[in-house]
């Protein structure tokens, strides 16, 4: 196998010389070879498969299947708090009962990714790892806007309390998940 070498100013001169004669092929050069052999794209193919192939046959080991269950339980665990703030939440002021549903609503999203992202990562580890570093932002992004309701909701103390179980909820979640991806 050959390998030419090209220089910088050969490619330039040939580029200059192709734009000047009206045709913008971009960094084509007639100096360089199409034939300088196939073996380095069928070695990197090659490899490639054995890659995949490795990858396919690995399984979820048992301490990260723990930490999945272990998840999973804190999600159906957060979904049932989140019922019970969302039937309090009629019950408030229209400003603050407005930050509480969006909260609510924001930490179920972020629960129902996680779950979504908990089983994806029980079934296989193609793309968990992504799936379960999106629904981390999801949780930290839940979990701010809980810890602003809860700033700003001192004057219903039962919604105080009931918030501030939800965010260590959503915390342990977070915790799980990461724990999870490792």
């Amino acid at each position: 196998m050959s390998v030419r070498k090209i220089s910088t100013d050969s490619v330039a001169t040939t580029t200059h010389n192709a734009r000047l004669a009206g045709h913008n092929r971009g960094m084509t050069s007639t100096t360089t070879s199409t034939t300088t052999g196939r073996a380095p794209g069928r070695a990197a193919a090659a490899g490639l498969l054995a890659v995949t192939l490795t990858l396919g046959a690995c399984s979820v080991p048992n301490d990260v299947e723990q930490y999945i269950a272990d998840a999973q339980v804190q999600a159906d665990s957060l979904d049932a708090d989140l019922q019970q703030l969302a039937d309090q939440t009629s019950e408030l002021t229209s400003g603050l009962g407005e930050d509480v549903t969006n909260a609510v609503d924001s930490a179920q999203a972020a629960t129902d990714e996680a779950r979504a992202a908990l089983d994806k990562a029980a079934e296989s580890s193609d793309g968990a790892v992504v799936a379960l570093a999106d629904a981390q932002v999801a949780l930290e992004a839940a979990s701010a806007e809980v810890s602003y309701v809860i700033e700003n909701a001192d004057a219903s103390p039962e919604v105080v309390t009931a918030l501030t179980e939800l965010h260590e909820q959503i915390e342990a979640l977070r915790g799980q998940t990461e724990n999870a991806g490792e």
